[in-house]
């Protein structure tokens, strides 16, 4: 898939993108990044499914963004899904391309959870059709504080 205005395309993640996706994942998610150590046991597990956005028509060029779900059964969850471009429609690709995953795998609806304190991804969530459906009390420990997740689902079906 190539982005309409932006010059980028998605492709599946290798074991070679996994050290500039810990980076993506240390400058996006400061406070609870993964390590290249739990990335690739993510990106070699067979249930999993990663993407990520990169410039170029071949995506050859800087990493934009990345995403990936865990496949179970008739549930897909969806891992993480990070940015670097906001407002070009990156996000919304990604998130397809994981919702496409998801099915193709036999999962009927997808879950994810949500800092309760971040209003740009709830709202982003929303927009895609994900409503809430619970709430995890103190599931996220940020510097010492415990913030709430919601936790958020969409029927694929």
């Amino acid at each position: 898939m190539t982005g309409t205005a932006g010059g980028w395309t998605l492709r599946p993640v290798t074991l070679e993108d996994v050290e500039e996706i810990a980076f993506a994942e240390l400058e996006l998610f400061p406070d609870e990044s993964w390590n290249v150590f739990q990335l690739a046991a993510e990106i070699e597990h067979p249930d999993r499914r990663y993407v990520l956005a990169a410039e170029g028509a071949r995506a050859e060029g800087a990493l934009l963004g990345y995403a990936g779900i865990m496949l179970a059964g008739d549930v897909a969850d969806l891992h993480t899904i990070g940015t670097r471009r906001e407002g070009a429609g990156i996000g919304r690709a990604l998130l397809a391309w994981c919702e496409d995953q998801a099915r193709a795998g036999g999962a009927e609806r997808m879950l994810l959870e949500v800092r309760e304190d971040n209003p740009r991804a709830r709202a982003f969530y929303d927009a895609a059709g994900y409503r809430e459906i619970d709430r995890r009390r103190g599931y996220y420990r940020i510097r010492g504080r415990r913030i709430d997740a919601l936790v958020m689902e969409r029927d694929l079906s």
